[in-house]
């Protein structure tokens, strides 16, 4: 069983699927996306139609818009889509969120449908954002035609638990992403999660900046080409406060 549903929960489950073993998948918040959209790579398509240039400014609550997990993209030669339906395709058995285990026995969340609705919903949204950008920009005779995929594929009745003392699952593979960890950072700038106080990588303690988090400055601020903007801005911040 692998809890998690988001790009190391996904790929792991393909792997082993694949492997011979069958898999379980707990599946909470995740977002859907196709590896490719009209003939081009969906990170081409957020780059150029700017929605990984959005700013932190820009939204209406960026403290969940840093908690949204990773795209379900995995790279492969086929540049194939990794989604949930891939992976019933291929026999992995979807539960909904792990909510607990009491005396041998996992207790999963109702939520499994409501879960992939919303997250078809999501992507059809950044499709739409793409469409629109792509007629605006003229590319429409250059790229393939607007389509949509197939809604995420879930069972009348999800299974609510699970008897691990029966023995059908003898792994569990934690896939839930992590946390920081800033106990060595001895100064008052964490709040009462354990996380950092910053604006936009401004922290709350003059002359101190933050760089590398989930969105930080732009939507991109964790990725490699994201790093470069958000230094510029921080530079920029830091020039100034140095100039006094």
């Amino acid at each position: 069983m692998i809890v998690g549903a988001s790009a190391t929960g996904t790929q792991l489950a393909e792997e082993l699927q694949k492997s011979g073993r069958q898999v379980t998948i707990s599946v909470g918040e995740h977002i859907r996306a196709p590896r490719t959209y009209r003939g081009r790579d969906i990170e081409w398509w957020m780059n150029a139609a700017g929605v990984l240039d959005e700013r932190y400014d820009e939204i209406d609550d960026i403290n969940r818009a840093r908690r949204v997990p990773s795209l379900q993209l995995a790279g492969s030669p086929t540049r194939a889509t990794l989604d949930l339906n891939a992976l019933t395709h291929l026999g992995v058995k979807l539960v909904g969120r792990l909510a607990g285990i009491n005396d041998g026995k996992a207790q999963f969340s109702g939520s499994l449908r409501n879960q992939c609705a919303l997250s078809d919903l999501k992507m059809g949204r950044l499709l739409e954002t793409i469409d629109r950008w792509a007629s605006e920009a003229g590319l429409d005779s250059e790229v393939g035609p607007p389509h949509r995929f197939p809604l995420t594929e879930v069972e009348d009745k999800p299974p609510l638990g699970m008897d691990l003392t029966r023995g059908e699952i003898r792994t569990i593979i934690w896939a839930t992403g992590f946390r920081p960890d800033y106990s060595w950072l001895d100064i008052p700038v964490l709040d009462r999660k354990g996380l950092i106080r910053h604006d936009g990588g401004v922290v709350a303690l003059p002359g101190m900046y933050l760089m590398g988090m989930q969105f930080l400055r732009r939507r991109k601020s964790a990725l490699i080409d994201g790093a470069g903007d958000d230094a510029k801005d921080l530079s920029e911040h830091l020039a100034a406060y140095l100039a006094g």
